[in-house]
């Protein structure tokens, strides 16, 4: 009778061991990040980015604390849209009809952030 109920105990453990599946838990930090592109010479009069993938338009409100010159090309309120992967954006700034900044970036995102990998951060018209 014992060996039958070490068996049986065994076989649970074994049965409990094979089915965990081990999650890291993420631990994301507090910190708001933004990816901006610091426009020199004039001030535009409309802005957004487009994702290229899906043609989504994204718009921003001037950020607070931001110079008048710094534009908001995408920020954290994105991450869950491009979660895990790598994308391609363009930045397009506008004064009057004229269409004055046509900024490609790639920006990434990971399960909390969204993160800068490439395009001009800062031009002059």
């Amino acid at each position: 009778m014992k060996i039958a109920k070490l068996i049986v105990a065994l076989g649970l453990m074994l049965l409990l061991i094979t089915s965990c599946k081990h999650t890291p838990d993420i631990a994301c930090t507090e910190e708001y990040r933004f990816v901006t592109i610091t426009v020199n010479g004039a001030q535009l009069d409309n802005f957004y980015t487009i994702r290229t993938s899906n043609g989504d338009t994204i718009r921003h409100e001037q950020e607070m604390g931001l110079d008048s010159n710094v534009y908001v090309v995408l920020t954290d309120n994105y991450q869950k849209n491009i979660q895990n992967s790598v994308e391609n954006f363009v930045f397009h700034g506008f004064i009057g009809d004229s269409l004055v900044v046509n900024e490609p970036f790639v920006i990434k995102a990971d399960q909390c952030h969204i993160t800068y990998v490439s395009g001009k951060t800062e031009i002059n018209l």
